[in-house]
């Protein structure tokens, strides 16, 4: 069975998740230019929105691997590299995929013995859109 190495994080009530490998390094260093994932996925901050749970919480900076570049990101805390079966892993079903207006979203994966909340949203950095950063 092949496993797959992750990179989670939290956005609100989101867990989220990269491959290891578009993960070039954390940083502690806030930068205040650097957008949320948050802004990149164009989710709604949820201040004043009836049913979006927020949850202001500890953030750190990634840096990621995208096409145009270096892409410094903040991400919510826990940050943890995991390791996942690949048949953890599903793709998008079809309904979802083609009404789906998140950018990035490739697929779902559940995480055995965790918290309820253990759905994992999969994102592929490189369909983020985004300006190159200059690299730090």
């Amino acid at each position: 069975m092949t496993d797959i190495d992750l990179v989670l994080f939290r956005w609100n009530a989101l867990r989220l998740g990269v491959a290891a490998g578009q993960v070039l390094a954390m940083e502690s260093t806030p930068d205040p230019d650097a957008p949320s994932i948050g802004d990149l996925l164009g989710l709604p901050t949820g201040e004043g929105l009836p049913g979006v749970v927020t949850r202001a919480g500890p953030t750190r900076l990634l840096r990621l691997a995208h096409p145009a570049g270096a892409l410094r990101v903040h991400v919510q805390e826990p940050v943890v590299q995991v390791r996942l079966p690949a048949s953890a892993i599903q793709p998008l079903p079809p309904l979802l995929a083609a009404r789906l207006r998140l950018p990035g979203v490739r697929a779902l994966a559940w995480q055995q013995g965790e918290e309820p909340g253990a759905l994992i949203v999969i994102l592929d950095i490189g369909d983020l859109a985004c300006e190159a950063q200059p690299a730090a």
